[in-house]
């Protein structure tokens, strides 16, 4: 009796032990989610560290080091940085993809960077002032802006000139043989400018004529000039080719060119001081980076209306979208880096530093 006794209690202490032993469904607090340090590489939701990013590269030119940047989209993250000239105002990649030009503003040139090496490989000698450049369709020739006078403080969220009221030019650079074969007489500060889908026409913003200046590029001479509003800096010319959109610096507007007339039709308000434009590959969305408010509209071109706001970095400049038309990039001068933007969501889903005082920006693919 005293043995079957013990045997009992036994079990009874082997099953207080099973239960104190085995595992508890206790729900655990779930971990404190933490930003990402300021100015640090941040991977875009749904990627798995950008990893089903397209392949590509993307250039800025970064005025206040003298420097070019190029983020590889792989790692979202600057793989290269390369030394230019003074003041790198803009960059753009040639169609071929050989090459990225950067505008040296204050040594007056533009330098080609290999872009298999990321090597300057060829420095060419512009006006005073130069500003944007683009290419024809065959990436024979260079079109450069040139304000033909110096840099000074401006007012307009870009540059100032010392004195306004000299003309500009655009110059016509043929890169093979690095010299300049024409000057195209503008308006006065021409900045930004933009070739239209066909490779028939250039468009520039001249910033102190508050005109557009119309190019054939078939004769290299002005065939309309259209009045737009107060400081246009860049122009954005829809895939479409049915519009050429033009920040208004100096109203904090956008205004709407209708190709087919070459008149303008709708003046849209925007953020503060917007700088450079961007339209969508399907042309329905134009991306418009406002360095006065730090933020980037989006204008939908079949309401012609501002349908979101978002912000950006310190002092947003240059735009530009992928050409699958998922993701824009914006350069933060104040900030020094790239905000990169979702389309679809219209959500900020990436930002990534690169150097000090980025403006222009271009996508190699």
């Amino acid at each position: 009796m005293q043995l079957k006794a013990k045997g009992i209690y036994a079990m009874i202490l082997c099953i207080f032990v099973f239960a104190a032993c085995a595992p508890r469904n206790v729900q655990q607090p779930a971990p404190t989610p933490t930003a990402p340090p300021m100015n640090q590489p941040s991977p875009m939701p749904g990627t798995d560290g950008a990893q089903d990013m397209m392949e590509y590269f993307i250039y800025t030119a970064n005025e206040d080091d003298a420097s070019v940047s190029v983020i590889n989209m792989a790692t979202m993250q600057v793989s290269a940085s390369v030394p230019v000239g003074q003041s790198p105002h803009n960059i753009q990649v040639t169609p071929d993809g050989m090459f990225a030009f950067v505008v040296e503003n204050k040594d007056n040139t533009i330098s080609a960077i290999d872009t298999a090496s990321n090597k300057i490989v060829k420095t060419i000698s512009v006006g005073e002032g130069p500003n944007h450049v683009v290419f024809s369709p065959d990436s024979k020739l260079a079109y450069v802006t040139v304000a033909e006078m110096a840099e000074s403080a401006g007012t307009t969220g870009e540059h100032g000139m010392a004195g306004e009221n000299k003309p500009g030019n655009v110059y016509v650079v043929d890169i093979a043989a690095g010299s300049t074969t024409a000057k195209i007489p503008v308006g006065l500060m021409p900045h930004g400018l933009r070739m239209s889908p066909d490779g028939k026409y250039i468009y520039t913003a001249d910033t102190a004529s508050d005109q557009v200046s119309v190019i054939d590029v078939s004769t290299n001479k002005v065939t309309k000039t259209i009045k737009v509003g107060s400081k246009p800096v860049q122009v954005g010319v829809t895939p479409d080719n049915k519009y050429v959109f033009v920040t208004l610096s100096g109203e904090g507007k956008v205004s709407v060119i209708d190709l087919s007339t070459l008149a303008v039709t709708k003046t849209i308000a925007v953020g503060m001081s917007p700088i450079q434009l961007y339209p969508t590959p399907d042309s329905k969305l134009v991306y418009i980076a406002n360095t006065g408010s730090d933020d980037v509209s989006v204008i939908d071109t079949a309401s012609m209306r501002v349908t979101k706001t978002i912000i950006a970095g310190d002092k947003a400049h240059g735009v530009v979208v992928s050409k699958d038309g998922k993701t824009a990039f914006v350069t933060n001068t104040g900030s020094n880096n790239v905000t990169a933007i979702d389309i679809a969501s219209n959500n900020v889903i990436g930002t990534i530093p690169v150097g000090k005082g980025p403006n222009g920006i271009s996508i190699l693919y």
